[in-house]
């Protein structure tokens, strides 16, 4: 080889990034190891996935790779649900997920972002990888995405059985994105989606998710649920939501460590739980949009009498985001009604306090600001018992005394009564750490009011 040549190769891969090289390293290795795996006897060889999983080797420009398809009927069940309730429903109330928060104050000066579209053209995305943490070493080695085809919820997940194989998956991936319009995914926009993009782009291929529509529905969860579920991880939500207990089932943490062992030994066997876990992800989370769907329109049920009124204000909080401002205020009313948890009521007060004052039913305010003075114990000075009680700076109740100082200062026209909600509250941000700027605003409020009563 001649110098020239030399110092053209030396440049070529200097020009590399740092990570290009070792990924190139990385899939040199594992093509040798495949390569020896295939000279193995007949009877040494062991079992691929093909054995455990029914599925089929697929080939497209980039080369060979695995795809398992599952064509369910509409009529099959799943949970509370069946097959054609996830192909069927109308998830045009998820469009609220995918607006900024109005919070009820009006028009927004955005413009408004694209809509969800029907069931038939969107695709339900799930990866399992090989890491947790995502970076650029991680690598969707199963990746499930259901379509709606022809009267099927059909579900396909395309396996690398050696890392040789990506570029294959993920152009077979693109191909099945191309014909959606939106993404459904369960914290896709955190985890998924990104780590697909890199992968797509250090294979150096096109994007094919710009274009989608994605609702993660991550979040959407977290807004409805968490008030009366520890957890909103997916798993938790198919038992306590969708009423689906899985058997036979593995840990997603153990998920990345058995595809290890499949790459070292080339066994496939543990990896049929893996496909089985992927797909009821895949299914999961089809199911919990059409849910949340369905409550958001008023045509599911809610959960037992015992938590129906905190979905219910998990409800009006989800209007009020939206700026729904009437369905707002009739969730809460029902909540309110049905009795909520003593943590939970005196926000929910807050809440519909705020909105009388808004429909000028200053009456109506006054008396719930009156009733959460009463129930918080900043009267004598402690914090709230629950972090649901506070803004995060102070407890309700010493923003419930400057409402009352506001409405009978400037309303009522009484400003010995303000004086007197004044210095209750500072009586009680005395007693207890509070943020100095509070307490500087209601000491100015304070000489305000003693000027205007002459004291």
């Amino acid at each position: 080889m001649s110098l020239e040549e030399k110092l053209r190769l030396i440049k070529n891969a200097a020009a590399k990034s740092a990570r290009e090289q070792v990924l190139d390293r990385e899939l040199a290795y594992l093509a040798r190891r495949a390569q020896r795996r295939k000279q193995l006897p007949a009877d040494r060889a062991p079992r691929g996935i093909e054995e455990y999983v029914e599925g089929r080797t697929e080939q497209n420009d980039f080369g060979e790779f695995f795809v398992a398809r599952q064509a369910l009927p509409f009529g099959r069940p799943y949970g509370s649900l069946r097959i054609g309730d996830i192909a069927g429903a109308s998830l045009e109330a998820l469009n609220i997920f995918l607006r900024p928060a109005r919070n009820g104050t009006g028009s927004l000066s955005l413009p408004a972002p694209a809509d969800l579209p029907e069931p038939s053209r969107l695709a339900f995305l799930d990866t399992e990888t090989t890491g947790l943490a995502g970076g650029t070493g991680t690598v969707a080695f199963l990746i499930g995405v259901a379509t709606v085809e022809a009267g099927r919820f059909v579900v396909r997940q395309f396996f690398l059985r050696d890392y040789p194989e990506e570029k294959a998956v993920l152009a077979a991936l693109a191909e099945v994105l191309g014909r959606a319009e939106g993404l459904v995914t369960f914290n896709g926009k955190t985890f998924d989606v990104p780590l697909l993009e890199t992968r797509y782009t250090l294979a150096r291929m096109k994007l094919p998710f710009p274009r989608l529509v994605h609702l993660d529905m991550l979040h959407p969860a977290r807004q409805m649920w968490k008030l009366r579920l520890e957890s909103c991880a997916l798993a938790d939500l198919e038992r306590q939501v969708l009423d689906i207990r899985r058997e036979g089932d593995v840990a997603g943490s153990e998920i990345p460590r058995i595809y290890f062992d499949y790459l070292r030994s080339g066994d496939a066997r543990s990896l049929a739980q893996v496909f089985y876990h992927n797909a009821l992800d895949v299914l999961s989370l089809a199911a919990l949009a059409v849910v949340l769907a369905r409550l958001i329109q008023g045509e599911e049920r809610l959960a037992s009498a015992a938590h129906s009124s905190l979905d219910l204000y998990s409800l009006s909080r989800i209007f009020r985001r939206a700026g729904n401002s009437e369905k707002s205020f009739a969730a809460r009313e029902q909540a309110l009604a049905s009795g909520l948890p003593a943590s939970v009521e005196t926000r929910a007060l807050w809440d519909q306090a705020t909105d009388h004052k808004r429909r000028r039913r200053h009456a109506q305010a006054v008396e719930i600001w009156t009733e959460i003075i009463r129930r918080e114990p900043a009267r004598a000075g402690r914090p709230p018992s629950s972090p649901a009680l506070s803004d995060g700076r102070a407890p309700l109740a010493i923003h419930a005394y400057e409402e009352l100082a506001i409405h009978f200062e400037h309303r009522v026209r009484d400003p010995r009564q303000a004086l007197a909600f004044t210095e209750e509250a500072l009586e009680c941000l005395r007693r207890s750490p509070h943020p100095s700027s509070l307490l500087h605003r209601f000491n100015r409020r304070r000489q305000r009011l003693e000027r205007k009563t002459g004291l």
